[in-house]
């Protein structure tokens, strides 16, 4: 069964208060999922998520730390273990055939390269699901990996994409 969604022109067509309120749903569902992303990890760890991380306030349309900020032990593990800000996106917009027709047109590369712009980074931590798939992290290629991973390369830059538990495994020793 194939769903006709409005387009940009047809929502924006809509009325404010209509526009609004799928607004506020898109941001509850996305503080959730970022919610959700921090108590995993924390829970790799065996730590309350709340002493672990916190989720950062928009300022603008920009997250200039990300979506979920380290703190205390936390904090020192992920600078240690070299990691970038983390971005939580739960859409079902991105598809891996995105990737593999055109990396550099792909939806994950796009929520990639705006963080990056937004934290004034280049190394963002991209964690990203959709209904019915796990949570997946999509960071540049530097390190060895626990398999199975998909690589792909935009340019002269290199990714890998690997679900959220080998991503930590690979980081992190399990305590």
């Amino acid at each position: 069964m194939m769903i006709d969604l409005p387009t940009a022109s047809e929502v924006s067509k809509y009325p404010p208060d209509f526009r609004a309120k799928i607004a506020k749903a898109s941001r509850s569902k996305g503080s959730n999922y970022e919610r959700d992303v921090a108590k995993k990890i924390a829970a790799y760890f065996g730590e309350p998520w709340d002493s672990c991380s916190f989720r950062t306030k928009p300022h603008g349309m920009a997250q200039p730390n990300g979506d979920i900020q380290p703190i205390n032990q936390m904090y020192e593990r992920w600078k240690s273990a070299k990691l970038g800000p983390l971005e939580c996106k739960n859409r079902n917009s991105w598809s891996f055939d995105q990737i593999f027709k055109n990396a550099e047109k792909s939806e994950l590369y796009r929520y990639w390269e705006k963080s990056n712009k937004d934290t004034n980074r280049d190394d963002t931590v991209l964690i990203f699901t959709k209904n019915g798939v796990s949570d997946l992290v999509m960071t540049l290629d530097k390190i060895n990996y626990i398999e199975p991973n998909l690589f792909f390369n935009v340019n002269q830059t290199r990714f890998v994409i690997q679900t959220l538990k080998n991503f930590l495994l690979t980081n992190f020793l399990p305590k």
